[in-house]
């Protein structure tokens, strides 16, 4: 995906406006922010270089000639939040913001799923999520809880679609972002935008439904630009079920972290089969990537998953029935009007994330009276956040 979006992040640099610089101010005391762990100053060669934009000369040859604003920061931060037992925690994010231009307004994004919990958006800097700092604008990227190495998470399950607690952690992430912002005499706004790409795209709505239902009067979100994501966790498992060929082996790991949360106590051999059975806590004990759980399960889940995964909801076994509640009170889709615009992308070949995910947002937005704009075709999970970070950046752009 990273190689797919960097033609995009330079063709949409391309738009940067002109602006002045922004000076420090005082800070308040702060109530959100742990603490400041790590600072590096980037320029745009040194995030195009590490896109690969080097292999794009025909674009980068163009660019000296247009870019005012080239030099961001990336700001390591440590906050306090809770984890979905109501604990108290200290989560890890990243702040990004130009530092040679005001900034014109905040994208709040959320990152893709890492497998290994050595992976998150603070341990990979730059990541693509930090694309509309070169348009001007702050970014506030929390890792959530099960990720970053300055916090106290790491060890802890990521929670895989828990919407509420997505939702209040970026919430608190927001507001010591808040804190942090007001040390340089930015004041964050009201208004924000809600982007994410991949698992980034079901979080991020997850995030939106739950600014509207806990702090619609504190904050506005202008609209959600998401693509590629598991919006609705049952029509994510039946997209599977529909086509069980899956080249990012997430599934295994969102049940076990939904078992861990809601102590459900499964029965794996009743979940899995084969190897996976037998090997789910050594292989997904989060120190592998995607490619070498593949190598041990394959792309094909009729090899892994039990049978009854693949009948209707209805059928399956006891173990499967015990995660339907789960999987029902976390869609971030049911029982949710959006009052902003969503403007949402997919692949219909998508081997990450099945299609039928983002089509039964789109049905049941449009039945509820939502405004949401699609937009589907061929191409691979990568072309799509092509797509889908276009889509925001010409907006922030233009804007």
């Amino acid at each position: 995906m990273k190689k797919a979006l960097k033609i995009s992040t330079c063709f949409f640099a391309l738009l940067l406006a002109s602006c002045q610089p922004y000076h420090d101010a005082p800070s308040g005391p702060d109530q959100y922010l742990a603490g400041i762990h790590k600072i590096i100053d980037l320029n745009l060669d040194e995030l195009f270089n590490t896109f690969g934009v080097e292999d794009y000369p025909e674009i980068t040859s163009k660019l000296e000639y247009v870019i005012s604003s080239r030099n961001f920061r990336a700001v390591v931060i440590t906050y306090h939040t809770t984890d979905p037992f109501g604990e108290p925690v200290i989560a890890d994010g990243t702040l990004y913001y130009p530092l040679d231009c005001d900034i014109r307004g905040v994208v709040e994004m959320s990152g893709i799923a890492h497998m290994s919990k050595d992976g998150g958006s603070s341990e990979n800097i730059p990541v693509l999520e930090a694309l509309p700092v070169l348009v001007g604008y702050a970014v506030i990227l929390p890792d959530m809880i099960g990720y970053g190495k300055y916090g106290n998470t790491k060890e802890m399950p990521h929670p895989f679609m828990i919407c509420d607690n997505l939702g209040k952690v970026a919430w608190d992430m927001r507001m010591a972002a808040t804190e942090y912002f007001r040390t340089l005499g930015y004041n964050v706004p009201r208004h924000t935008i809600i982007s994410g790409y991949s698992y980034g795209g079901g979080v991020g709505l997850a995030v939106a439904r739950y600014y509207q239902e806990h702090h619609m009067h504190e904050v506005y979100v202008e609209r959600v630009v998401i693509g590629g994501g598991a919006c609705d966790l049952n029509a994510t498992f039946k997209g599977f079920a529909d086509n069980p060929i899956c080249t990012y082996p997430l599934l295994p790991g969102i049940i076990m972290s939904l078992d861990h949360y809601y102590n459900l106590s499964l029965d794996y051999h009743k979940i899995f089969q084969g190897p996976l059975a037998d090997n789910y806590a050594l292989w997904y004990d989060r120190t592998r990537i995607a490619s070498g759980l593949v190598s041990l399960i394959g792309e094909d889940m009729r090899n892994y998953m039990h049978p009854d995964f693949f009948k209707p909801a209805e059928e399956r076994n006891s173990e499967f029935q015990k995660l339907q509640p789960v999987l029902d009170m976390n869609s971030a889709v049911d029982g949710w009007v959006p009052y902003m615009p969503v403007y949402l992308y997919h692949s219909t070949e998508d081997q990450y994330v099945p299609e039928e995910a983002a089509n039964y947002a789109y049905r049941q937005f449009r039945k509820a009276g939502a405004y949401i704009q699609y937009k589907s075709g061929p191409g691979t999970h990568a072309d799509w956040g092509v797509e889908t970070f276009a889509g925001l950046l010409l907006h922030l752009a233009i804007k």
